[in-house]
């Protein structure tokens, strides 16, 4: 294939495809064994959605950085959506729900609950293990051998106040031990104090009817636009976690911001307005990381104070018809991605975005497409004379996104998507600050079930460059459920480095890793 460089040999083929086989076998082992042991295996689990009634869906790898997310998460994920749904959508996934705009048809009012309040979540381990790491230059640190020990807890406590109100939390916690094993490896600061433990508040927003019609939803919560699963075109209200590029899968890697939200229903449309009291930036790999990306260390960004004057605005149009669905978009926001000054420092710049997504459905085929044009961006200081110098323009970007989707096979998924962000009025000065004229993206997806849907296995190839060959990873992985509680991930991802910054040095970071989630 043209599109893998050298480094992706028969060596790399094979060692997927060996993966592949013992996935297999050692899930079907541990299902024998969970049988034979498990005394109880139909204990019902608490389903996670508080109120049907509001439509909210999450959904592309953060132009790089990106699936091993809960079915809770899922399923409040699947609250926070954008878009409108159709039959014919629905018919196209067979067997899954389409979450292709819930918002427009409003569901009825759900049956009386049994109790006011609930408390679910999950608990998992992960080892991670890093088969080709070779230090490069500058760099503190060494991460071959043992990357993830990591025991990590969510927890959900919901409350229903009536049929039409209520208030979600949730958090997460975590702690990697395999830090602690690697005592000679010289790990900075900045890096343990941002991968060995932590705590985080994830959602917490209250949400109800203001009318028939009329929805409010404040809090800390997430917003999805557009179609893409893989890649980010008009999907640009909350920032993701890029600590770990290529491990996870877009859904799974937006961070929850405060913000208040209006959803507005009448015939086939909504109408939602947002306004954004906070923002945060993207969350990066900092100084020490295998995934770092700069040369030496730079300064922590700070984001924009929460006031009036720093409010971010946001409006979305959302149509259902027959076999199509239309999203229409607009943003006065800041960027999520940071910009270097003059004096070594991360900053962001407020830009306004306008754009719009659509999606066909043809018999086994889904056509998508997205488009969003950028304008006031601001690009890092270059170095003239050895001098940081700013960059004074102000530049504008297009987005334009194409996908499809087949699922004529049995219990098959393919995908192929492809993004072009073009920067329009590209000049030698943006050139010096490191930035391509066109930064294409492609996200090829092959999944398919087995074992009575027991057993998904699937393999997800993001590449960049025109023709391919600028950097990328390919990750293969394996997800079985032992039973309805619990589920085994086992997955090995592939780096290839590029000549873009951030993909310089990815190519020493493949590793092979596994996961054990318990769900309660």
């Amino acid at each position: 294939m043209i599109f893998l460089n050298k480094k992706i040999t028969c060596h790399f083929y094979n060692t997927m495809f060996y993966l592949f086989c013992m996935v297999i076998c050692f899930s079907l082992s541990v299902s024998a064994m969970a049988q034979n042991i498990s005394t109880d295996t139909n204990s019902p689990k608490y389903s996670n959605d508080i109120r049907v009634a509001d439509n909210d869906v999450e959904e592309d790898l953060g132009d790089f950085f990106e699936d091993d997310l809960s079915e809770q998460v899922k399923s409040q994920e699947s609250l926070d959506s954008n878009e409108p749904e159709s039959d014919e959508l629905e018919d196209f996934f067979e067997d899954e729900q389409d979450l292709i705009g819930q918002e427009i048809l409003k569901d009825p009012a759900p049956e009386e609950a049994i109790s006011n309040y609930r408390i679910n979540g999950e608990i998992s381990l992960l080892g991670g293990y890093r088969f080709d790491y070779r230090r490069p230059a500058g760099q503190p640190s060494d991460h071959q051998g043992v990357s993830h020990l990591k025991a990590k807890l969510f927890l959900e406590f919901g409350v229903n106040f009536s049929d039409t109100w209520d208030f979600l939390g949730s958090g997460t916690a975590f702690h990697n031990f395999a830090y602690q094993l690697n005592q000679d490896t010289n790990y900075t600061s900045d890096f343990l104090s941002d991968n060995e433990t932590q705590f985080e508040l994830k959602h917490l927003f209250i949400r109800g009817n203001l009318t028939s019609n009329l929805d409010l939803k404040i809090g800390r919560q997430i917003v999805v636009w557009g179609k893409s699963d893989s890649i980010r075109v008009t999907d640009i209200l909350n920032p993701l976690d890029l600590r770990e590029p290529g491990m996870t899968d877009i859904e799974d890697l937006r961070l929850p911001i405060f913000m208040t939200r209006f959803d507005y229903y009448f015939s086939n449309y909504s109408f939602s307005g947002y306004l954004i009291h906070e923002h945060k930036s993207h969350t990066l790999p900092v100084f020490g990381s295998s995934y770092y990306y700069f040369p030496i260390a730079i300064d922590s960004v700070d984001d924009p104070s929460v006031g009036i004057e720093n409010t971010e605005y946001a409006i979305a149009l959302n149509g259902t018809f027959q076999g199509f669905d239309l999203s229409l978009y607009a943003a006065d926001i800041y960027d999520d991605t940071a910009y270097l000054t003059p004096f070594n420092q991360q900053a962001h710049q407020r830009i306004s975005m306008m754009g719009g997504a659509f999606n066909k459905v043809k018999n086994s085929f889904l056509f998508k497409t997205e488009a969003a044009f950028f304008s006031d961006l601001k690009l890092s200081s270059y170095r003239q004379n050895g001098i940081l110098v700013e960059n004074t323009n102000a530049y504008q970007r297009l987005d334009l996104l194409a996908g499809l989707e087949y699922s004529g096979f049995k219990n098959t998924n393919l995908s192929i998507e492809v993004a072009d962000k073009w920067i329009t009025n590209y000049n030698h000065l943006a050139k010096q600050s490191g930035a391509q004229e066109h930064f294409v993206q492609y996200a090829l997806r092959i999944s398919r079930t087995f074992l009575n849907d027991t057993l998904e296995m699937s393999m997800l190839t993001s590449l960049y460059g025109e023709k391919a060959d600028e950097g990328g990873f390919i990750r293969a992985q394996g997800v079985y459920d032992i039973s309805d509680d619990l589920m085994l991930t086992t997955g090995v991802v592939i780096y290839m480095s590029g000549s873009a910054q951030i993909l310089k040095e990815i190519g020493e970071n493949d590793i092979v890793f596994t996961k054990v989630t318990y769900s309660f």
